[in-house]
């Protein structure tokens, strides 16, 4: 009977705290003591973070064709070791108010400076000119002897290797007749200032196309062409 009564007061309390909020605690019933607990909401779960985002990874490159390969080699070796001293004759023409004239010429430079864009050379360039000359001389003959300078710079292709610009400076000997209305005067000996600028392409083969401005009787631009070698 006294189990009874315990178990219905039980009964009533939780009927009670169905009807009403209690507090939390302990609570004694003769031989039953009953904890109650505040009931907590559940926490929100945590979102889970996000993946760093991975950098693309480069792309592979095509592989080296042996062609490719064969011209990289080419180009290494002909641009990274300047040559020291290059000797190089060539033989063309000249036209202007000169008229048309043969031109030989002999280039030297050797090398006192370079970079990984360019290369810088001195010499000494020659030209012998031999042509009609209708302002002042006929049948003349021309000695110029000229200081250069040369730079250099190395072109990624595969028929042509460097474009040189070059400048020269000197003087000239001239030699040829004077005549008067057609008819020889006399044999004269002048010397004028030199000068000369102009493009050096050297081909790969070492065949070199030499395209420029030289001083025509010290003072008057005349086109130059000529083609040669490159030692």
């Amino acid at each position: 009977m006294k189990k009874f009564a315990l178990f219905f007061t039980v009964f009533l309390i939780f009927g009670f705290l169905i009807a009403e909020d209690v507090k939390t605690g302990e609570y004694d019933f003769g031989d039953i003591t009953v904890t109650l607990f505040e009931e907590r909401e559940p926490e929100p779960e945590k979102e889970p973070e996000p993946e760093p985002e991975k950098e693309p990874e480069p792309a592979e490159s095509a592989p080296e064709t042996a062609e490719m390969a064969d011209l990289n080699k080419s180009l290494r070796e002909n641009h990274v070791k300047p040559k020291f001293f290059y000797i190089q004759p060539a033989l063309g023409f000249g036209t202007g108010i000169s008229g048309y004239r043969v031109t030989a010429a002999l280039d030297a430079g050797f090398l006192v400076g370079s970079t990984e864009v360019a290369n810088f050379y001195i010499g000494l360039d020659f030209d012998f000119r031999a042509g009609m000359v209708d302002l002042i001389l006929k049948d003349s003959k021309e000695f110029a002897i000229q200081a250069n300078g040369v730079f250099d710079f190395a072109v990624v292709n595969p028929e042509l290797k460097n474009v040189d610009i070059w400048m020269s400076l000197g003087f000239d000997l001239i030699y040829g007749g004077i005549y008067h209305e057609e008819e020889f005067q006399e044999s004269t000996f002048i010397y004028m200032p030199a000068w000369g600028i102009g493009l050096d392409f050297v081909f790969t083969n070492n065949i070199i196309l030499k395209v420029g401005i030289d001083g025509f009787l010290g003072m008057i631009p005349d086109l130059t062409l000529l083609v040669g070698y490159r030692f």
